[in-house]
């Protein structure tokens, strides 16, 4: 992305992903969603620069919120099925096709648990440069947020230096 625009990558993480990584719903969009966020973090050469530490720990942080709060805190409640009551031609058929075909296949059933990758994952990477994230996530992760990521870190007995 950063070959078309360079900084591309950030502007769009800043802007649309990070804002935006609460609002996911379901189980399976949360766990992919939880996943390729907490890959992104861990592994992508743009925000393991320490230049991007700000946008690394809005990351962290908008990852933590996800996995960490029930979906009816996170996200507004918005009615899935149209109100049939006022429209003519409504037929229990059409109810039944709105919600034919809505199979949850989870294309990472070799990851457990969100919230285990995310946590074990953090370990990993801030053995390479100790001491750098945990300032990263004081400085932008929301207190009750880091709260939650101690708790998780001693469910899971890992500890990010």
């Amino acid at each position: 992305m950063n070959s078309v625009q360079p900084g591309i990558f950030i502007v769009i993480m800043n802007q649309f992903w990070i804002p935006n990584l609460k609002l996911i719903t379901g189980a399976i969009e949360l766990k992919l969603t939880a996943v390729a966020s907490t890959r992104l973090i861990c592994e992508s050469p743009v925000l393991l620069d320490p230049a991007a530490s700000m946008s690394w720990g809005k990351m962290a942080d908008s990852i933590i919120t996800l996995i960490s709060r029930p979906e009816q805190d996170r996200v507004e409640e918005e009615p899935d099925m149209p109100d049939f009551s006022e429209n003519v031609g409504y037929t229990a058929t059409f109810v039944r096709l709105h919600n034919a075909g809505k199979k949850e296949e989870d294309p990472l059933n070799d990851i457990r648990d969100p919230r285990e990758f995310f946590v074990a994952s953090l370990p990993r990477l801030s053995a390479l440069s100790p001491g750098r994230y945990p300032k990263v996530i004081s400085e932008n992760v929301d207190p009750a947020n880091q709260t939650a990521l101690l708790q998780f870190c001693s469910t899971y007995n890992l500890q990010i230096v």
